[in-house]
């Protein structure tokens, strides 16, 4: 057990323990004291002055654009303000008084980093748990940080209407100097009152403009900690947002976070979360975890919490979650270095919910856009009532052309929701975020083009004229900017009821303030809408929570949980939750077993937080009940079976033996919760779906003490993937004789092929040790263990496994030749001469006999240069490189013309690492056929790559020779050689699991990717290679035909936008914004701006030739049509 003490030194939570830890960074120790080192103090970064932001000047582009716009019919459109007074925006709000406030961002990619363009740390990355441990790697592998990293701010602008005709008359800086080292994205702002609060990594800040001169006057962080890793860009902290309990709502992506909560919850370096606290900071928790990158977030009129998250890249799908409190979304962010994205994709977890899911996690309403951004809900007022319940999502896919605002409704489905109604209202903006203003219009932040800003930006004002002129929107508007301070207290209480949301909102919130709990408890009890007394309850809950005022309302709640009305049955139970007093206990049973599965949820998430074991017999039927159909209702039973754990684990692990499955279940992801090894017990479950379930939570919170219990399993194996999978992990972080002896002997029975080779991979890495878990990607290193027990365990089992041939078989030569089992060597001698076995098989063999330093390797070196297999005469001229170079070239200079492209490009490869002269020479002799034309396409990049390897330059005239062939306009040439010779199979994992290319985020093959760009399935078939590569290294010369956007000027000085349809020497097609198609001869235009794709313009600065090679391959490749491959992946 000793390598796995490091995760005992104190209780972990969401697979990470808390307590002292040293991380080492390349040698550099970092002490991180986990939650009570993080919040303790604030560190002072030096922090040199920032640099003025450089912004676009003035120009008609923002009007011109409007043209090009998807709107509905009656919607006008207005630029509110562009550059220069913004530019770059990554978040707005629009405050009661209708004052705009932007969030500007200058550092990306210039100290707001990402993962993908760093992959030399990402080992640190994924070890850090601090922002601390964050500053000390920066440090190390960017010398240079402290200034590189600050030269560049983020911002607050301030934007205001003076004059009331829609447009911007002032704009000021509020606040700057958001510049240290380990700084994120300033992405979420919101001002309330007297505070204007800020989301920028690793802070949560409070800004007070004390003399209305629209610039922060003071700044204090309410907390700190948040961004432990750099992760993607973009993944910072967001989602600013007052819920209808008064409490102050935030989100951040899967930077982690290393905070003080007062639930003990806050370290997880692993996923995203979305927090809550009191407006003065006080009382931080965490409310959901699991999450990717949920930018913003949404209330409904009834206090639901959704977001949409975003996909990983990997052919998932963006999701349209409802965030319920303890949720677990299930993403983690090691998974996102993981080729196939681990569990998030084996186990579909970003799926809806479906038979056989997790069941640790809350699963997505739906699958839902392809970038979701910004988010708001229809407040009730401003653009007409057809707008009502409908929520407006920002779907960002990096240029205008395809992306926009997306709309829909919910309905109420059990517990949750389910989508209707979806429409794309607005389109054709590249809109990262959108909020409705006091005067009823929706506010929209337009990026311009791309991912990494232009240092423009516009801010567009949506509005219904028509509905503007209406009694109820200006009423609104005089309401939300006057405020509600000087209000009489019965027209608070009328307000209550008002149509729209933050009228509603404020007038509680007033009530709330004035600890006014006589009003409000007549309105919960007998208000005339079920708004007004939904409102009324929240208000006396912002009470009790700051007063615990309890005896006043206790006879108010008992009544509201036996309402007529369910969602007052609902609300009133939620209530009690939150107060946490078990006065109310004895009937939160009752409602448990409510007749609306609403009611039932709210009443089952109290259960858990008043930890009362009493109400275990009624949680047990709801869950037996529910049988698993509803997962937010289980969900609920599941948190109820958590906080009776606390009080009474006993009665949970004895679930064990209930005979309901579904309790069982539920009873397995409540002891994970609170992560007792008890658990173990459900390991022995006679359903798979319980195994698995306690497998999961054993292996990956990790609960240590329960690993021997999973690492039995390997006696009996099981046909899940999941459990396999960490079964053999356990076993092999267990280390130790007994493990390694397992791991062998399943190697050598288990059926399954990739199993068989992950338990011989495993043994491979005895002597080594690893960082990252094997089945999470995360951090969880294994130090160098004793070789010997590994190489006994394997060579025991060895015959057994060769026999099995195939993948498995070459992998165990291989490993059995690292290990140093010189046994194996006769075997091996007759797998090289066994003409019989595949080419790839023989070359294994042989590479493990030069790895063992078999005697007489020259020999069989010699006579495997002869074989009839390209594979093994390959393996065998470059073995004999390094054993005996001279008598490797005759046959190197021999394969430089065999029919055998693998063959011929291993030649190159060889001679270039060959340091004879002999070598060099046949290289140079290649080089002037390169330059002679007389090069087989296919190996003509392999001859440039051995010239460019050769010592002292002596390559370069001949390059250059080489160079002069090509055309001085042709953009491609450089390039050319790269069009032929790749391997469709390295270019497919390049394309698939390549994180720094993340080609499946926009693009779909089969049914696996996104929807951004344009689907290529059959690219192979519709263009050349040449497309390809101009595609690929100029995009912006080659976007595919439907993406791209373009802005027309006519003589006659009117403008059109559209999405080119046609194009001839006498007339251009547009598709118009409102699905008209609309020809304009070609004497008639003036100008044309053309749009610009979306494609990143610096993807070739992530390929090597080689990659390009293999990817242009692959996509030459695909030649299939979508329709054909619809089922593809599932």
């Amino acid at each position: 057990m000793d390598s796995v003490v490091r995760f005992l030194n104190g209780r972990s939570v969401n697979g990470f323990s808390h307590g002292v830890r040293v991380a080492l960074f390349g040698g550099v120790a970092l002490l991180s004291l986990a939650v009570s080192a993080c919040a303790c103090q604030r560190p002072e970064w030096e922090t040199p002055e920032p640099r003025t932001p450089v912004v676009a000047e003035a120009s008609d582009e923002g009007r011109q654009a409007m043209q090009g716009f998807q709107k509905p019919a009656g919607i006008e459109v207005g630029l509110f303000a562009a550059e220069p007074d913004v530019a770059n925006m990554v978040a707005i709000y629009v405050d009661l008084q209708g004052r705009v406030w932007v969030c500007e961002s200058f550092r990306q990619k210039v100290g707001i980093e990402d993962n993908r363009g760093h992959e030399h740390w990402l080992d640190d990355d994924l070890a850090a748990r601090t922002v601390e441990d964050r500053y000390a790697y920066i440090q190390k592998h960017i010398p240079n940080a402290t200034r590189l990293y600050t030269e560049n701010d983020d911002r607050i602008r301030l934007l205001i209407d003076e004059d009331g005709d829609h447009v911007a008359d002032r704009a000021t800086v509020f606040a700057d100097h958001f510049n240290e080292v380990v700084s994120g994205t300033g992405a979420g702002v919101l001002a309330y009152r007297d505070q204007v609060y800020y989301t920028c990594i690793p802070d949560l800040w409070m800004l007070v403009d004390e003399d209305s001169d629209g610039v922060a006057d003071s700044r204090r962080s309410l907390h700190y900690g948040f961004g432990v890793r750099f992760a993607f860009r973009g993944h910072d902290m967001h989602g600013l947002t007052i819920g209808p309990d008064g409490r102050l709502y935030f989100s951040i992506g899967d930077r982690g976070y290393n905070v003080e909560t007062m639930d003990g919850q806050g370290e997880n370096p692993e996923s995203g979360a979305v927090f809550r606290c009191e407006l003065d900071g006080s009382r931080l928790e965490v409310f959901a975890s699991g999450l990717r990158n949920p930018q913003e977030l949404a209330f409904d009129d009834f206090g639901n919490l959704f977001t949409g998250d975003n996909n990983s890249d990997s052919g998932d799908q963006a999701r349209w979650v409802h965030v319920v409190q303890g949720g677990d979304s299930g993403w983690r962010m090691a998974y996102q270095y993981l080729p196939d994205r681990g569990p998030f994709n084996r186990e579909k977890i970003w799926h809806p919910a479906h038979p056989g899911q997790p069941a640790y996690i809350v699963p997505p309403i739906v699958n839902f856009a392809d970038g979701p951004s910004g988010l708001t809900y229809y407040p009730g007022t401003g653009l007409g009532d057809e707008y009502l319940g409908r929520f407006f999502l920002c779907d960002f896919r990096g240029q205008a052309s395809n992306s926009g605002i997306r709309s829909f409704r919910l309905e109420p489905k059990g517990a949750s929701f389910e989508m209707v109604d979806a429409t794309q209202p607005f389109w054709n903006i590249l809109a990262t975020d959108a909020d409705f203003g006091p005067d009823g219009a929706l506010y929209v932040a337009d990026w311009v083009h791309g991912w990494d800003g232009l240092d423009k930006g516009r801010i567009y004002r949506f509005s219904n004229p028509e509905a503007a002129e209406s009694e109820i929107v200006r009423e609104t508007q005089q309401l939300l900017n006057n405020g509600m301070e000087m209000t009489d207290e019965v027209v608070l209480v009328r307000l209550l009821g008002h149509q729209d949301k933050r009228v509603r909102q404020e007038a509680q919130f007033e009530l709330a303030r004035r600890n006014a709990l006589e009003a409000l408890d007549g309105v919960a009890r007998h208000g005339h809408t079920l708004l007004a007394r939904v409102h009324a309850i929240w208000g006396i809950g912002q009470i009790a929570r700051r007063d615990i005022r309890l005896d006043e309302i206790s006879e108010t709640l008992s009544e509201l949980m036996t309402d007529r009305q369910s969602e007052v049955r609902a609300q009133a139970c939620s209530l009690v939750g939150d107060l946490r007093d078990r006065t109310y206990a004895a009937q939160l049973q009752d409602r448990v077993l409510d007749a609306e599965p609403r009611v039932r949820y709210f009443a089952a998430l109290a259960v858990g937080r008043l930890e009362y074991p009493a109400a275990l017999p009624a949680v047990l039927r709801l869950l037996e009940e529910n049988a698993d159909q509803d997962v937010v209702l289980r969900h609920a039973g599941i948190m109820a079976l958590r906080g009776i754990a606390i009080e009474d684990r006993g009665a949970v692990r004895g679930l064990a033996q209930h005979p309901s499955l579904s309790v069982r279940i539920a009873a397995t992801v409540a002891l994970r919760k609170i992560e007792d090894s008890g658990v173990a017990e459900f390991l022995n479950d006679a359903d798979p779906l319980v195994v698995v379930e306690a497998a999961r939570a054993i292996h990956d919170m990790p609960i240590v003490e329960a690993w021997p219990n999973l690492a039995a399993l390997i006696e009996r194996p099981s046909e899940d993937d999941a459990l396999m999978r960490r079964v053999l992990s356990v076993s092999y972080q267990l280390g130790g004789q007994e493990q390694a002896e397992s791991l062998a002997v399943f190697a050598a029975e288990t059926p399954n092929e990739a199993w068989a080779i992950e338990a011989i991979n495993l043994l491979a890495y005895w002597p080594e040790g690893i960082g990252r878990d094997r089945v999470l990607g995360m951090w969880r290193p294994v130090e160098a263990r004793d070789a010997a027990i590994a190489r006994d365990a394997l060579n025991r089992h060895l015959s057994a496994i060769l026999s099995r041939g195939g993948a498995v078989a070459d992998r165990a030569i291989d490993v059995a030749g690292a290990l140093g089992i010189e046994a194996i060597i006769p075997s091996l001698r007759e797998r090289v001469a066994d003409g019989d076995l595949a080419g790839a098989s023989r070359a294994a063999a042989l590479r493990a006999l030069a790895q063992l330093k078999a005697d007489g390797l020259e020999a069989v070196l010699l006579e495997a240069i002869s074989a009839s297999s390209p594979e093994l005469r390959s393996a065998a001229a470059d073995l004999l490189v390094g054993i005996s170079p001279e008598n490797a070239i005759p046959a190197l200079a021999k394969a430089m013309t065999s029919e055998s492209l693998l063959e011929r490009q291993a030649a190159y490869a060889s001679l270039a690492r060959c340091g004879l002269p002999a070598a060099h020479e046949l290289i140079k002799a290649a080089g002037t056929k390169l330059v002679a034309g007389e090069i087989p396409a296919d190996t003509q990049l392999d001859v440039i790559e051995a010239l460019s390897a050769l010592p002292n330059g002596s390559g370069d005239a001949l390059m250059e020779g080489y160079r002069a062939t090509m055309p001085n306009d042709d953009a491609l040439a450089e390039y050319r050689a790269t069009l032929a010779g790749g391997s469709a199979d390295r270019g497919g994992r390049l394309f698939y699991e390549r994180t720094s290319l993340s080609c499946v985020r926009c693009h779909t093959i089969g049914a696996i990717g996104g929807q951004v760009g344009p689907n290529l399935s059959r690219i192979g078939l519709d263009k050349e290679r040449e497309y390809l590569l101009q595609a690929i290294v100029h995009p912006n010369a080659a976007i595919a035909k439907g993406f791209e956007g373009v802005i027309v000027q006519t003589i006659d000085g009117s403008t059109l936008a559209g999405i080119v349809r046609t194009e001839n020497d006498t007339t251009l097609e547009l598709l118009t914004a409102d699905g008209n198609i609309v020809s304009v001869a070609q004497e008639d235009i003036d100008a044309i701006v053309p749009g610009k794709s979306s494609m990143p313009e610096d993807l070739i600065k992530h390929l090597s030739p080689m990659e390009l090679r293999d990817l242009i391959e692959f996509l030459a490749d695909q030649k299939t049509d979508p329709a054909d491959t619809a089922a593809h992946g599932e």
